[in-house]
């Protein structure tokens, strides 16, 4: 029953999906499930997508995907976005970092991360078209990979449902870490050459430990916000790479 609670805690979390309120310690001790939310998430996405970009030119097809994906996922991450790019522009110590970091209220610098950031993706959407519908079940699967990674290798803030999840992850660092790479590997390989799912594995555990050794570095800590961030980060990394060609 607590796999089933945890599997039912992250689609609650991940997704405005009615299916009931979850528990963050259920959803935290079972976060192996978080990739295979994600794939789900983007099969959802890339279905739509075939239809959109069938139906419409492409550039309202890809920021339409786009839109729909953030609204599946309850806009979940961009906050973090948000919070992250303004204590990342502000000039100070960790503590002046982190007060910056939960401020409610949100400036350019965060502004201008979010604006960057969807406007990539936007982009990137654009440019994949209807490949989409196999990179996004992949790309989404990673990205809940990396929270996953930074909620094993992080240290939590003293407060906060990020200090929640990262405690509960640690609680089952090990099972959570393996089951978590092998479900979002396993999904790759079915999906595209071995060398693309190796590289998507590679490039999402790589990135994702050094974002994580690099916040702690600036602020001491890892928060739940820097979590969601990671996420939006990791989507965008792994679709990069489908707009490489085979070969290249």
């Amino acid at each position: 029953m607590g796999a089933a609670k945890g599997l039912k805690s992250a689609l609650s979390f991940l997704t405005v999906l009615p299916v009931g309120s979850g528990s963050i310690k259920e959803m935290a001790e079972h976060a192996y499930f978080f990739p295979v939310v994600g794939a789900f998430i983007g099969l959802t996405g890339g279905v739509l997508s075939l239809l959109l970009f069938r139906l419409l030119p492409a550039y309202l097809a890809g920021p339409l995907t786009l839109s729909s994906l953030l609204l599946l996922t309850g806009l979940n991450h961009l906050d973090g976005v948000l919070d992250l790019g303004d204590a990342l522009m502000l000039r100070g110590n960790k503590e002046e970092r982190l007060q910056a970091l939960h401020d409610k209220n949100h400036g350019v610098g965060g502004f201008t991360a979010l604006y960057f950031l969807l406007s990539l993706t936007a982009i990137t959407f654009l440019l994949l078209g209807e490949r989409l519908l196999v990179a996004l079940p992949i790309a989404e699967a990673h990205a809940k990979l990396s929270m996953v990674v930074g909620g094993c290798l992080g240290r939590p803030y003293r407060r906060g449902i990020g200090r929640e999840f990262i405690l509960g992850v640690k609680r089952a660092n090990l099972k959570n870490l393996i089951l978590g790479i092998i479900s979002s590997a396993g999904l790759a390989l079915l999906l595209v050459s071995p060398s693309l799912a190796v590289s998507a594995l590679f490039l999402t555990l790589a990135f994702s430990a050094m974002w994580v050794r690099y916040l702690q570095g600036v602020f001491g800590c890892i928060t739940g916000d820097m979590l969601g961030c990671m996420n939006e980060i990791s989507r965008l990394l792994c679709l990069f790479l489908f707009l490489i060609p085979e070969g290249g």
